[in-house]
C-alpha cells in the first residue's frame, strides 16, 4: 500500500502489487514453461511442415517423371499408328502372296515394331517378317469395336518370353492392320525414369497387366503396386506407375527438414529473444534487489498511527525503502510487483519482519506499541511463514505487539489454510488489519468471515471526508462497530480532514498531517508517547 499521505514513490510491501499488469500475475516459471512449450511446438510444427512439403516434393517429382514417360510412350504409339497408315490400310484383306513383299517394305518406315501383320475375317493371316500365318485376332485385340486399340502381351507364339504391345488399327469389320511393338523399346523408355529419381517404373494397361522398366511383364491379377504415383496418358489407354527411389525421398526429406528445421530454430530463437526481452529486465531488477538486500541498500521507515482525539502515537506502520547507489530512491511500486511473484518474496518479507522487530524493540516511540507490517498474498502460501511470524512475536519485548495488514482483494475466498493461519497467529497475540477497505467487493461478507481486528479506510475516502463524504465514513465506522473492529483512517493530510474524522467517530489516523515516514532513530528522537488501544 502507499504511504498514508503521499502517493508519489512511497509504497509498502503488499501495496506495490495491488494492481499489477495482468502478465505479472503469472508465475515466471510458468512463463518459462510457456516459452519452452511454444519453442518446441514451433520446432515440431516446422519439422512436420518440412516432412509435408518433402512428401509433396516427392509426389510432384513422381508426377513430373510420370508425365515425361507417358509423353514419350505417347510419341512411340502415335508414331507407329500414323506412319504409312494409308498404304498399310490398303493392303488389309488382300492375299498375303500378293502383298507380302510390299508389307515388309512398308515396315521399314515404321519404328519400334517387331512386325506388321494384316487381318482379315478376324484372323491374322500375313506378317511382314514371317509371311503367311494364321492366328485369331482375339489373341491380340483388347477392345472389339474400337477403331484403334492396344493390348499388352507377355509374349507371342512366335517369340516366347518377350513382352509386346499389340496395336490393332481396324479398316473394316474384323479387318485391319496389327502392329507388334517391341516391349524392349517401351522398357528402355521407362528406364529413363529410374535415372531421374524413380525407384521403378511401369506401363500399365487396364485388363492387360503392366510392363516394368526391366522389361518384365506383370499380369493384371498380380499388378498390386502400392503407394505408387499413377499418371494417365491423355491419348492412349495406358498409365505410367512409378515410385520415387528411397535415396531421392531421403534427399528431399533432408533438404526440406534442414530448411524448415532452420526456420524452426530461427523462430525458436525469436521466441527465446522475446522471452528474454520481456523477462530480462525483471531478472536484472530482482538481481539488483537481492544485491541491495545483501549490501544494506534496503531499509525500513516507520509512519506513526495516532489516536485522533489526542494525537498520541498508538503504533507504527513499517514501510520498505530502497536507496540504490546509482538509481537513487527507487519507488517500491517498481520492484515489489516483481518481488511478490518471485522466490525473493520470502527473503524480503523476512527482512522487513526482522528489521522492524529489532529497530522498534530497541527504540520504540511509545509503549505499549503495535507494529503494523504489510504482507503479500503469496506470503500466506509459503511454507514456514507462520513459523517466521511466531519467531518475531517471541522476540518482541513486553508492550510491543504485531499487526499484519492484508488487502481485502486476496481474502475474498475463504480457505481452510487461511483460517488456520488466522487462528494460529491470533492465539499468539498477532492482530490482523484489512487494508484499503472499501475499494473492492464483498466487504461486509469479508468482515463476517474473517476475524479481523482493524479496518483501514482507504485514502480516497479520507480525501473526501471534509467535502461531503463524512456520511460514508460514519457508515464504515458503524459497520466496523457492528463487527467489533477498530477503524484507522489512512492518508490524513489536512486539519479539516482530521476534524471531520474525529467528528465521524474514527479513533485512529495515519498520514502526513501527523508524521511523515522516518527511520527508527529519527522517530525515537520525536519522543512522542501514546497509547495504542487494546482490542
Amino acid at each position: 500500500m502507499y504511504d498514508s499521505s503521499n502517493t508519489a514513490g512511497k509504497t509498502s510491501i503488499a501495496e506495490a502489487s495491488a494492481s499489477p499488469p495482468v502478465w505479472r500475475g503469472i508465475a515466471p516459471r510458468l512463463w518459462q514453461i510457456v516459452a519452452i512449450a511454444c519453442g518446441l511446438s514451433v520446432m515440431l510444427a516446422m519439422l512436420m511442415a518440412g516432412d509435408h512439403y518433402a512428401t509433396r516434393a516427392v509426389a510432384a517429382r513422381e508426377r513430373l517423371i510420370g508425365s515425361d514417360l507417358a509423353a514419350s510412350v505417347d510419341t512411340i504409339l502415335s508414331g507407329v499408328s500414323s506412319r504409312r497408315v494409308a498404304d498399310l490400310s490398303a493392303l488389309a484383306g488382300q492375299p498375303c502372296a500378293q502383298v507380302e513383299h510390299q508389307l515388309s517394305a512398308l515396315q521399314t518406315y515404321v519404328s519400334y515394331v517387331r512386325a506388321i501383320t494384316l487381318v482379315r475375317n478376324g484372323r491374322v493371316y500375313c506378317s511382314s517378317g514371317l509371311g503367311p500365318i494364321d492366328v485369331p485376332l482375339s489373341t491380340y485385340r483388347a477392345q472389339p469395336g474400337v477403331p484403334v486399340s492396344i493390348k499388352l502381351l507377355a509374349e507371342t507364339q512366335f517369340q516366347p518370353g518377350v513382352p509386346v504391345i499389340a496395336m490393332f488399327h481396324a479398316t473394316g469389320q474384323d479387318t485391319g492392320v496389327l502392329y507388334i511393338i517391341e516391349g524392349g523399346y517401351i522398357a528402355d523408355t521407362l528406364a529413363h525414369g529410374v535415372r531421374y529419381g524413380a525407384q521403378q517404373t511401369a506401363l500399365s494397361i487396364a485388363g492387360s497387366g503392366s510392363l516394368t522398366d526391366h522389361g518384365v511383364f506383370v499380369p493384371a491379377a498380380q499388378d498390386t503396386q502400392l503407394n505408387a504415383t499413377r499418371v494417365e496418358s491423355s491419348i492412349w489407354p495406358f498409365a505410367i506407375e512409378l515410385s520415387a527411389s528411397p535415396a531421392f525421398s531421403m534427399q528431399m526429406r533432408w533438404q526440406y527438414g534442414l530448411l524448415f528445421g532452420a526456420a524452426g530454430l530461427l523462430l525458436g530463437a525469436l521466441i527465446a529473444a522475446l522471452y528474454l526481452l520481456v523477462l530480462a529486465p525483471r531478472r536484472l531488477l530482482l538481481s539488483a534487489v537481492r544485491r541491495g538486500l545483501k549490501q544494506g541498500e534496503l531499509h525500513v521507515v516507520y509512519q506513526p498511527i495516532v489516536e485522533i482525539t489526542t494525537r498520541r502515537v498508538a503504533g507504527v506502520e513499517a514501510l520498505l525503502r530502497w536507496n540504490h547507489p546509482k538509481w537513487g530512491a527507487v519507488n517500491p511500486a517498481v520492484f515489489m510487483a516483481e518481488v511478490e511473484t518471485s522466490a525473493l518474496l520470502a527473503e524480503v518479507t523476512r527482512f522487513i519482519l526482522r528489521t522492524a522487530t529489532v529497530e522498534m524493540s530497541a527504540s520504540p516511540p511509545a509503549l505499549p506499541l503495535r507494529i503494523a507490517i504489510n504482507i503479500a498474498p503469496r506470503d500466506l502460501e509459503r511454507r514456514g511463514f507462520v513459523a517466521e511470524v511466531l519467531a518475531v512475536v517471541d522476540a518482541l519485548p513486553e508492550g510491543v505487539s504485531l499487526v499484519l495488514e492484508l488487502t481485502e482483494r486476496f481474502l475474498l475466498s475463504k480457505s481452510p489454510r487461511v483460517v488456520a493461519i488466522f487462528e494460529t497467529l491470533k492465539a499468539r497475540g498477532v492482530r490482523f488489519a484489512i487494508d484499503d477497505f472499501g475499494t473492492q467487493h464483498s466487504n461486509l461478507d469479508l468482515l463476517s468471515r474473517f476475524p479481523f481486528d482493524y479496518v483501514k479506510i482507504d485514502r480516497q475516502f479520507v480525501a473526501q471526508v471534509d467535502m461531503g463524504g463524512a456520511d460514508l465514513i460514519r457508515g464504515i465506522v458503524a459497520v466496523a462497530g457492528h463487527f467489533d473492529l477498530v477503524v484507522i483512517a489512512e492518508g490524513v493530510e489536512t486539519e479539516a480532514q482530521h476534524r471531520a474524522l474525529r467528528d465521524a467517530g474514527v479513533p485512529f489516523g495515519q498520514g502526513y498531517l501527523y508524521q511523515r515516514p522516518l527511520r527508527a532513530t529519527e522517530l525515537a528522537q520525536k519522543q512522542v508517547t501514546a497509547h495504542y488501544a487494546h482490542h
